[in-house]
């Protein structure tokens, strides 16, 4: 799963266990660019019967000091039974704040174009590696 973290967004982290993280999905019409702010910046939102933004769950943050880095998981988002006919290609997580205008994007995950069929559509984050980490390097 290609991931990029938008250039505002790793500051949003800071406050991860405590303020409003959601969700949501995209389609193929948006192109990631670390240079948008809010999710309304954002384009090609499903629409589809049975979609709906989630709030991110038993959210954590753990300074893992062997591997010199942060990583930041919350429980996998199940997004619910989406309409045949959708195709999921990025999830994006953000900062709720009050509107799509304040809200600011954290980080976007390439879902590779997942097809919905009607079925629960949940997103796995990674056991170890969490939703995302950060890195210090050696």
């Amino acid at each position: 799963m290609a991931t990029i973290v938008y250039n505002r967004g790793l500051d949003e982290l800071r406050d991860f266990t405590t303020d409003t993280f959601r969700a949501l999905l995209l389609d193929n019409t948006y192109t990631p660019d670390k240079d948008d702010d809010f999710v309304s910046d954002l384009t090609g939102e499903l629409v589809g019967a049975g979609y709906s933004r989630q709030t991110l769950a038993t959210k954590t943050r753990t300074v893992d000091n062997a591997q010199d880095r942060i990583t930041y998981d919350a429980a996998n988002p199940d997004f619910g039974s989406i309409v045949i006919g959708e195709t999921a290609q990025y999830m994006v997580v953000y900062r709720f704040v009050t509107n799509d205008a304040d809200s600011l994007l954290v980080v976007s995950f390439d879902l590779g174009g997942i097809p919905t069929n009607g079925a629960p559509f949940v997103v796995q984050f990674d056991p170890t590696d969490g939703m995302l980490y950060t890195d210090q390097g050696a």
